[in-house]
């Protein structure tokens, strides 16, 4: 998301605004086939599969980005603007209507995950208050999307900074605690959850991407430009998508 490092840490794999951009377009197909797609298509369920990608790719990016922006309130602000349009923007395409109150698009959970972040590394907050506070931001997740899951995640790739196998490892522990456990234990009561649902093993994806990131910004002059992309691409495209499904598949 934000001010990842510009020290390559090997050579070859993706830059960061290479894995951005995949993410960007996997979460483009993922929410067209949310929006438009027959939920039990194979077509649904591929497309799904990939867009997995994108949430936690986001979730690791926000750990980079704490670590190495140079301007934590700046963050913290853009985020905060950012999650405030893309409320109205999320509500639209999922909901038909911008004045939905207490559902959240990823974006302020991405906040969260930024806050989860921060309470963990400031000693501004007593080590004493740091669990309350943080259950408390999980508690605040939950009514965004993607909920709790993504500021575990992010939690998970910021106890494990400090070698990609290991984030890498910790996340996918989160994602089959939260995700794939629950998915596999309903499956064996009622396999028709699993046919219905199995996309989510695309979650392990994010896994392979995070080990390809090379720790270049990338983007070469446009690296600034491409920050920015994501954080006007993300309402926008729910905005057209919205204004597509209402107003000609309703």
């Amino acid at each position: 998301m934000d001010g990842t490092a510009v020290t390559s840490e090997r050579r070859g794999g993706l830059s960061a605004s290479a894995v951005k951009y995949i993410a960007i377009i996997a979460m483009f197909f993922d929410h067209f086939a949310y929006l438009f797609l027959p939920n039990d298509s194979l077509l649904y369920g591929a497309i799904r599969f990939f867009g997995r990608i994108t949430a936690a790719t986001m979730c690791f990016f926000i750990c980079e980005g704490y670590h190495h922006t140079h301007d934590l309130k700046k963050y913290f602000l853009r985020l905060g603007i950012f999650a405030f349009i893309s409320h109205f923007a999320f509500t639209y395409a999922c909901h038909g209507s911008v004045l939905v109150i207490g559902t959240e698009s990823v974006i302020a959970t991405l906040l969260l995950s930024l806050l989860a972040v921060h309470i963990v590394n400031t000693d501004k907050v007593d080590k004493a208050l740091k669990l309350p506070a943080l259950l408390t931001v999980l508690y605040l997740a939950s009514f965004c999307d993607w909920g709790m899951d993504a500021v575990l995640f992010t939690l998970a790739f910021e106890f494990a900074r400090g070698k990609r196998s290991v984030q890498a490892l910790a996340y996918l522990a989160v994602a089959f605690v939260r995700r794939l456990l629950p998915l596999l234990l309903a499956s064996m009561n009622d396999f028709s959850v699993f046919t219905s649902k199995w996309y989510t093993i695309g979650l392990v994806l994010p896994a392979g991407i995070i080990m390809l990131y090379n720790g270049e910004r990338g983007g070469g002059k446009h690296g600034n430009w491409s920050k920015w992309f994501f954080y006007v691409f993300y309402p926008a495209h729910l905005f057209v998508l919205g204004f597509i499904k209402y107003c000609f598949f309703q």
